[in-house]
Parts: C-alpha cells; sequence; structure tokens
C-alpha cells in the first residue's frame, strides 16, 4: 500500500529522535497501536531493505504505553542474523520509560518450481465501494481520531455476510516504502470496526488492545489494503480480534490482537 509521493511522511528523524504529525495520535491523546506499529515496525523494515535481509514475514508488537509525538527514541537490536532467517526487536523509547517494544521476522527469497508466484488477477476494486461514514455514537465519544484522517476507508461486505473495510493511505508513514508495516497500522483498528458494525456502543468503557501480530504469505500489491474483522468479548474483562488481510488479487494474510475490556462508565 502506497500514498502520494508528495505527501509529507507522518514520522521523521530529529537528531537522534523520532517526531511525528498530528494525525498520528489516536483519540485519547498521544500514539496508540497503529501509528505505533508503523513507526517501530517500518523502522526495521526499511532498514531490512537497505541491508537485503529479504521480506518481512511476521511482526508482534506490545503496547505498554501511549506513545508521545516528540521526543521519541528507538533501540533496534538482532536476535538472529544471517542465513535465510533474520529477526530484529525495537524498543520505542520516551520520558525514560519504554513504550513499546515490537519483534519482526525476515525471509531471503528462494525460487521453487511448481509452486504458485504472485497472482495478477484483480479481485476486488476497492474505488467502486462505498465510503466508510462513522456512525453518530461514535462521533459523539471521539472528536480526536488523527490517525483515521490519514487513510481513505472504504466499506463492504465479503461473500460469507463478513464486513471489511479498505484502507488507501493519504500520507506515507516513512521516507521510504513501508508496504508490511503500511498493512500491519491499518489491522489495528480492526477492533473499532467490529464495535462500528455492530451499530451501538458496548457495555464497555473501552476496548484497547495490548498487542497486535500480522502475518503475511506474500507482500501487499497496490494501494489498497482490505481488512475483515470479527472479534469475541467476554465477562471476564478480556476479548480478542482477528482479521483476514487482502489486497485486491486477494488474501494475504491474518493478524490477531489481545483486546483489554475497561469497566462500563
Amino acid at each position: 500500500m502506497k500514498a502520494s509521493t508528495n505527501a509529507t511522511p507522518v514520522f521523521r528523524r530529529d537528531g537522534e529522535t523520532w517526531a511525528a504529525q498530528p494525525e498520528s495520535q489516536g483519540p485519547f491523546g498521544g500514539m496508540h497501536g497503529g501509528a505505533v506499529a508503523a513507526l517501530s515496525v517500518g523502522e526495521m523494515e526499511a532498514m531490512a531493505a537497505a541491508r537485503g535481509l529479504g521480506a518481512l514475514v511476521s511482526a508482534n508488537l506490545y503496547l505498554l504505553r501511549p506513545l508521545p509525538r516528540e521526543g521519541i527514541s528507538s533501540k533496534v537490536s538482532a536476535v538472529r542474523e544471517g542465513g535465510r532467517v533474520a529477526v530484529f526487536e525495537n524498543e520505542l523509547w520516551a520520558g525514560g520509560k519504554l513504550q513499546a517494544k515490537a519483534s519482526a521476522c525476515f525471509q531471503q527469497p528462494l525460487s521453487v518450481e511448481g509452486l504458485p508466484g504472485a497472482p495478477e488477477k484483480t479481485v476486488f476494486e476497492p474505488e467502486t465501494f462505498v465510503k466508510w461514514e462513522r456512525p453518530e455514537f461514535f462521533k459523539a465519544a471521539n472528536t480526536n481520531q488523527g490517525f483515521l484522517d490519514l487513510v481513505d476507508i472504504r466499506d463492504t461486505h465479503h461473500e460469507d455476510g463478513t464486513r471489511a473495510k479498505w484502507f488507501r493511505l493519504k500520507h506515507p508513514f516513512h521516507d521510504v516504502p513501508t508496504p508490511f508495516s503500511n498493512a500491519m497500522a491499518v489491522a489495528d483498528v480492526s477492533t473499532l470496526f467490529t464495535v462500528t458494525d455492530a451499530g451501538e456502543r458496548p457495555n464497555a468503557g473501552g476496548w484497547p488492545n495490548a498487542d497486535l501480530a500480522l502475518h503475511l504469505s506474500r507482500a501487499p500489491k497496490g494501494d489498497w489494503i482490505g481488512v475483515a474483522q470479527r472479534g469475541s468479548w467476554h465477562d471476564d474483562g478480556r476479548g480478542m480480534t482477528e482479521s483476514e488481510i487482502f489486497d485486491v488479487h486477494g488474501r494475504i494474510g491474518r493478524s490477531c490482537q489481545s483486546v483489554v475490556l475497561l469497566p462500563p462508565l
């Protein structure tokens, strides 16, 4: 998924620290899951591309605290490097505290005869789908949804009845292409759409996710990423959201996140 080549990247280096544009922030101040994934995993993705480490195939993110928009330092370290598989970690720090930690797995390509390559046939046409409109209950409760303003969002139903959202970035996250972390960033809002698709606010004061994991079987092709989500919540205060991830040529992977239900307001 790519953005306008003339748009200013969301993240920029300011000396030894990162700073972010206002659109990166979530509804409660600071940066939350999607933007944090785009920064932490995107930095590793850009590094791996420059060093020829292969394709990013999976990543995990732990969200410890909301991340401020400025004064963010990162610490990238190798867990394993060499051979076909490389694993790196990235810690994001601000105000003397660890804010988030991500890991990423890279795989060098290998030609295998008899197996399919990347598809060429277009299966979905997101430009023809209806633009997503925020429900009234959501507008009233959330006036600072900067992250959603970064993307063009379309709404559709899959053949099995699953609701899906399609995303196209209006601004790149980094000054180099980061297709995996772009997809991871929009997958993070899956839990939100399980709520908005239900048509009413659930009996919970909030539903942040503590983590996010993404696995892709191939790199996304084109500008659009589709996310077909479903969730399950329970009376002990925990839940889970899982999503199928698509590009216009078909299914490319899956994301999963643990949901922390807050007491009703």
